[in-house]
């Protein structure tokens, strides 16, 4: 038996004898907020069990929005089978990495920092493993464990979904929120999918805000401190600037001293 030559066309491969050498696999399912990545992920998972291979899904334990233990849909539809969950995948590696389990399947993958290497070690050991993943951060910035996941995947599915805005299909995540942090898990009070043009203008829109929410806080900050510091002033003793005294007119004296 032969390995697969790599000058073979497309349309030969499925008759191809496979690599008696064979080891896993590695898929990647990549696309913005809302665009069915963790129902893709479920979808392929389900098929793996109808062929009776033993699978572990694996769920961030920071995302509890839909379901605390279970991995789930925006529409609150959730995995079948075992579930394990984790915040990073060595705290879960006797599950995953055990002799009978032959599937993996990984959700929020973006938030694992030891997500590619274990990825690659389980593959080696013959696992099929699947991750659904953002294909970016809200400022579009890559996650670095995706970056490195992508060399070892064997296959990369790119998915999209419907800008909220214009209705036409949408890469990319909007945050509405000011938050700056990476990690923010949320639905659609925090994040909407947008095509290019809408995500650069509702950009353009947010940072206007926050620079006018800047511009106001520091105007609030300035104000507040010279408020301290003349309460600091008469709290330490000191005396407050004289008054200015105003004179009376002639005719206001003398109306004064006449009533006196």
């Amino acid at each position: 038996m032969t390995c697969c030559s790599s000058n073979s066309s497309l349309s030969d491969f499925n008759t191809l004898p496979r690599c008696p050498n064979r080891v896993g696999s590695i898929t990647v399912i990549l696309g913005p907020m809302f665009s069915g990545k963790t129902t893709e992920l479920l979808r392929l998972h389900d098929r793996q069990i109808i062929a009776k291979r033993t699978c572990v899904l694996v769920k961030y334990a920071g995302d509890t929005r839909y379901d605390a233990d279970l991995v789930a849909t925006h529409s609150k539809m959730t995995g079948q089978g075992r579930t394990v969950k984790a915040h990073r995948l060595d705290e879960v590696s006797s599950q995953i990495f055990s002799d009978d389990v032959q599937v993996v399947s990984i959700d929020e993958g973006q938030f694992f920092d030891d997500l590619a290497e274990t990825c690659e070690e389980l593959a080696q050991r013959g696992k099929v493993v699947c991750v659904a993943a953002l294909n970016g951060t809200f400022e579009r910035k890559p996650f670095p464990q995706i970056s490195l996941l992508l060399p070892y995947a064997n296959e990369i599915k790119q998915v999209t979904a419907v800008c909220v805005e214009c209705g036409s299909q949408a890469n990319f995540s909007f945050r509405s929120t000011l938050d700056k942090k990476v990690e923010v898990i949320g639905g659609a009070d925090t994040y909407t999918a947008l095509c290019r043009e809408c995500y650069v203008q509702k950009s353009e829109e947010k940072d206007a805000e926050e620079q006018l929410k800047t511009g106001c806080d520091k105007n609030e900050n300035d104000i507040t401190g010279i408020v301290m510091a003349k309460k600091e002033q008469r709290s330490d003793g000191s005396v407050s600037p004289p008054r200015k005294k105003i004179g009376l007119s002639k005719s206001v004296a003398l109306e004064s001293t006449v009533r006196i």
